[in-house]
């Protein structure tokens, strides 16, 4: 091989200045190599990116394990392409968000493992499960709003009203308060375990209507169908309410005029009916004594228009009589 300087020193100059270069790029741009620092890229879709850049950092549980590579708006939402070293696992279901470095708007990307399944290299995190940050710069625009829509006057006199409100208030009094609050704060506590149980019951409660609903429903229809009959029958229903009211107007009146009248009949059916219940034995004899005379009636005047009284019907009866035939000397027995 030859010696350095008994070559050509122009080639010599060029090929050393390409190597220096290449040697210059190659170190500051040394974290970008694949296989050097491997990576996996990612996409999540945000609602809206404001302040986010490319080049801003991605942390997993506040450590920096890469960066953003581009922020771009795709049709109603934001793709924000980013990077995360190789080994960091990030599950199926991970979640992403903006954060707030400081005060004054600086962000980053933060993201929240989750999942069971591992994430595959360029898969996207959809709008639900991404986070948008309440900056500084968002606060003071909402505030500028509002106080654009809020009467100033009114305002201030509503925060003096509360500044002497607060005045008339003594030391002891809040003492006396903010005592009040820490005790039920304490009771509460101390009934976790009631307040456990309620928030049980009612879980349970709320599962029998839920199993129930059908019946629920059922009862529901079967109810309003109850209602609209009720509806058609209103009219017959407000009749009989009015004939009702009209037939107790009458009978208080026939109280009112014939009380006393009604008050001594009904102590004479009284009386009548106290009568008849005595003499019940009497008047079942005389039932029967009249149903035997009837008959003998019956049997004197049926045969003509006259009356047949015999003398021996004076003291044999009639069925006896008959009994004996007509020749009664020829018969044996009574006769």
């Amino acid at each position: 091989m030859k010696p350095m300087r008994e070559r050509n020193q122009v080639a010599v100059a060029i090929v050393g200045t390409v190597l220096g270069v290449a040697l210059v790029l190659l170190s500051l741009n040394l974290g970008r190599l694949p296989f050097v620092n491997p990576s996996h890229t990612y996409t999540a879709q945000f609602a809206n990116a404001d302040g986010l850049s490319s080049g801003d950092d991605v942390r997993v549980l506040g450590i920096s394990v890469g960066s953003v590579k581009s922020v771009k708006v795709d049709g109603g939402h934001v793709d924000v392409r980013f990077t995360v070293k190789d080994g960091v696992k990030l599950g199926d279901q991970s979640h992403a968000s903006i954060e707030v470095a400081t005060v004054l708007g600086q962000l980053y990307l933060q993201v929240e493992s989750a999942g069971s399944s591992h994430l595959a290299s360029g898969a996207t995190i959809p709008v639900a499960r991404t986070t948008v940050p309440y900056t500084l710069v968002g606060a003071l625009d909402a505030f500028g709003n509002f106080s654009g829509q809020t009467d100033l006057p009114k305002l201030r006199q509503s925060l003096q009203t509360l500044a002497t409100t607060i005045n008339g208030i003594s030391p002891r009094d809040a003492s006396d308060a903010l005592t009040g609050l820490s005790k039920v704060a304490q009771t509460l506590a101390g009934k976790q375990d009631q307040v456990n149980e309620i928030l049980t019951a009612a879980n349970t409660i709320t599962k029998t209507l839920n199993s129930n609903s059908s019946a629920l429903v059922g009862l529901l229809t079967d109810g309003d169908d109850f209602l609209k009959l009720a509806e058609q029958r209103q009219a017959v229903i407000a009749s009989l309410l009015k004939d009702t009211s009209a037939l107790g107007a009458e009978i208080e009146t026939l109280i009112s005029k014939d009380g006393a009248q009604l008050t001594s009949l009904l102590s004479n059916l009284k009386a009548i009916t106290g009568v008849l219940a005595t003499d019940q034995a009497q008047l079942k004899q005389a039932v029967v004594n009249l149903g035997q005379f009837s008959i003998n009636i019956s049997n004197a005047t049926g045969s003509g228009p006259w009356l047949d009284l015999l003398s021996p019907t004076v003291v044999v009866s009639d069925n006896e009589i008959v009994g004996c035939g007509a020749d009664p000397k020829s018969t044996t027995g009574p006769c």
